[in-house]
């Protein structure tokens, strides 16, 4: 590990660990736009609608699990460079745990308050129906959806990136294929939608555990060792928050357009959904080169090796 982040060319390593990370966006681009296709294809306007309407919370579950994942990611790699590696698993445990126990305590407030926030999102008397279908799937698997980007990040930063993406793919895949035939052969409807998406998590979260306990040496699943200080929570939520802020901001401007959108009819919120999906094409493949470069700054800004640092750093800034 040492010799990839702090000896090999730069140019080689930047593209070994980010092409991993742009392939797996990729695949979720696809799955996006399928996802699209197959609701528009029932000609259900409020169908399309209620999914879109629900759309905000995924965002908002991503910005939680970036808190854990890009906080976590950040700090093991510079405790890498700083080759201080039993802290790292025990900061590992903390982000893998932490994220499953903030899973848990979301889905029992998002099912509770479920009416107000779907009213808060835009849902009327015709797409409230099909947007509690995906909304309740979606909040039961919470855990599920939080989870799988932490160890995503984490793996990361051992360069394991191939794996990472393996197992975002394979999940990606599976939700693809379960999407049509909840939708149009079993006829679940927006429940179905929610379903599909959710077993896809859950593929990624088992290949990635998989991956961490096979092939990650200072990424641990061991719940003994997650108690870490306060200073080291501080370091992890220090970069984590700052990290999920765009996802944040995401969430709340989607779920603050739908809102608006709803007076106007749910075909006006079922086209913004479709836009939407496709907006997102070009920011997932920004955000996949940037999430590439990660590791190797983190872990030559822990090693203090502030040349290849500065190098790395202008390397990034040309290549976006």
């Amino acid at each position: 590990m040492d010799e990839l982040f702090a000896k090999a060319p730069i140019k080689k390593v930047y593209f070994k660990l980010a092409f991993p990370v742009v392939l797996g966006m990729i695949t979720t681009m696809i799955y996006n736009l399928a996802d699209t296709m197959f609701v528009a294809k029932t000609g259900n306007t409020d169908l399309v609608a209620g999914v879109t309407i629900g759309a905000p919370l995924f965002t908002f579950l991503i910005a939680v699990s970036d808190i854990f994942g890009l906080g976590g990611s950040s700090l093991i790699s510079r405790l890498f460079g700083e080759k201080r590696y039993d802290l790292s698993k025990r900061i590992s445990s903390f982000c893998l745990f932490g994220s499953v126990i903030v899973g848990i305590i979301l889905t029992i407030l998002l099912l509770v308050f479920a009416k107000p926030i779907l009213i808060l999102l835009g849902a009327k008397t015709s797409t409230y129906s099909y947007a509690f279908d995906f909304y309740r799937i979606i909040a039961l698997g919470s855990v599920f959806i939080i989870f799988s980007l932490v160890p995503q990040n984490l793996i990361r930063t051992e360069g394991l990136a191939f794996e990472a993406m393996l197992s975002t793919m394979i999940g990606t895949i599976w939700a693809i294929i379960l999407d049509p035939i909840f939708l149009f052969g079993l006829k679940w409807g927006a429940t179905g939608v929610g379903l599909a998406n959710i077993i896809g998590y859950l593929v990624t979260d088992l290949l990635l555990i998989f991956f961490t306990i096979k092939n990650a040496h200072y990424i641990s699943l061991n719940p003994k060792i997650m108690k870490i200080s306060g200073q080291n929570i501080k370091d992890v939520i220090a970069i984590g928050i700052p990290g999920s802020i765009t996802n944040f901001a995401q969430s709340f401007g989607m779920a603050l357009l739908n809102s608006s959108l709803a007076a106007y009819g749910a075909n006006k919120v079922a086209a913004m959904g479709i836009t939407q999906k496709i907006y997102s094409i070009v920011i997932l493949v920004i955000v996949g080169f940037a999430f590439g470069a990660q590791p190797l700054i983190g872990h030559n800004y822990g090693a203090k090796n502030w040349q290849r640092l500065i190098l790395s750093s202008w390397f990034l800034m040309q290549l976006l």
